[in-house]
């Protein structure tokens, strides 16, 4: 994986000292240990202590996906710009069970600003309440909607990619995989941030994990609450690093974090995509944990990260 530039001064697990009490006062606040519906619910009152100033000229607009059993809640952050901008579908982090797009709010932001792109960040239903493959089927009508109402978007219906970070990042390959599978909408490139690839429990980076935004106890319930979930569906969904059939999907940019116990399956599925000829560019964030693209307000390392994802993703639609 290609190293990241030169640790900056606030690198380090240290860094993103914000990001990680926010996550320890999501998983634990005082008391008795917190329902999955009270830590949803603090991630998103305290969502504020992550954001950064709006750029100017960007516009927020929330709006609703309407399919024929669920509506989608969406959040598009269209940057500073005439005529019609690339567009990316964002799919947020949180585990599977907790993130939304109002927790992972100025990730999307920044990601538009970047990017010069229009970005729709997507509230897809979460675990245990769906199943894998049952929110991978909401993604791709939410993408669809997105290629359908591009005049309406303001966007170019030939420059549409996909992003996630964490489980976000594993839902984002697999949408590649039903784009590649029912012929659209095509898309542009793929943007994979320190991406849940394998979810193996026996892997030894989860036993040695030691990053303060992702200990073993929180991989171990995101494993758990995965497996039970993709029992109920009818073709379980593979880890992507377990997909039979990796070709012919769209050029992929991975950014890793140094810190975080699955940068090692990033690697693993970088190669995996290249032995299927996939074209990949790789970057290792050296001093970072997973995660860290949310701590950009306390991190001026985070925020050049960003940058260098957007610009990857500029050469893409060009």
């Amino acid at each position: 994986m290609q190293p990241s530039s030169p640790p900056h001064p606030d690198d380090g697990p240290e860094l993103a000292e914000g990001l990680t009490e926010y996550l320890a006062a999501v998983r634990r606040p005082p008391g008795a240990m917190p329902s999955l519906e009270t830590m949803r619910l603090i991630a998103d009152r305290d969502a504020h202590r992550l954001a950064c100033p709006r750029p100017a000229g960007m516009t927020v607009t929330d709006s609703y996906v309407v399919g024929e059993t669920v509506e989608t809640p969406v959040r598009i952050y269209r940057p500073a710009g005439e005529g019609a901008q690339p567009a990316i579908l964002y799919l947020h982090g949180g585990g599977f069970t907790i993130g939304s797009i109002e927790s992972y709010d100025c990730l999307a932001a920044a990601l538009a600003q970047a990017s010069g792109a229009t970005v729709v960040s997507v509230h897809y239903a979460r675990l245990p309440e769906s199943t894998p493959r049952a929110t991978i089927a909401q993604c791709h009508g939410v993408l669809c909607w997105t290629a359908r109402m591009a005049e309406s978007l303001g966007i170019d219906p030939a420059r549409i990619a996909v992003a996630g970070d964490s489980a976000g990042a594993f839902l984002a390959t697999h949408l590649a995989m039903q784009v590649r599978d029912r012929g659209g909408p095509a898309l542009t490139c793929q943007l994979l941030c320190y991406g849940v690839y394998d979810l193996d429990p026996q892997r030894e980076a989860y036993a040695a994990a030691s990053d303060p935004a992702l200990p073993r106890a929180v991989i171990d319930a995101m494993i758990t609450t995965y497996r039970q979930c993709t029992e109920r569906d009818a073709a379980p969904v593979p880890a992507p690093l377990r997909a039979d059939d990796l070709s012919g999907l769209p050029p992929a940019v991975l950014l890793g974090a140094g810190h975080d116990p699955m940068a090692t399956e990033g690697d693993e599925y970088a190669s995996a995509l290249r032995a299927a000829g996939v074209a990949v560019e790789e970057r290792l964030a050296t001093g970072m944990c997973h995660g860290f693209l949310r701590a950009m307000r306390f991190s001026s390392a985070a925020r050049a990260e960003m940058l260098w994802l957007g610009t990857a993703f500029r050469k893409h639609v060009q």
